[in-house]
């Protein structure tokens, strides 16, 4: 006596993955902003306002 208490596993067709668009095709996805790097010396201007020692010693490190 043969119990079938699982149905046969069937394989079913593959398809490939479709293929996500890339930014430059679709340009749907989020990007990264397009920013500069801070000029250094409006960046030692606010870090004096904010903490005179911290620009002091940034000054210091790199070179200013």
């Amino acid at each position: 006596m043969t119990y079938n208490l699982m149905p046969e596993r069937r394989e079913g067709p593959t398809d490939p993955l479709p293929k996500s668009p890339s930014p430059l095709e679709d340009g749907g996805g989020p990007r990264r902003p397009e920013t500069e790097s801070p000029d250094k010396d409006s960046l030692l201007k606010r870090m004096r306002r904010v903490d005179p020692k911290q620009a002091e010693r940034y000054r210091q490190r790199t070179g200013q």
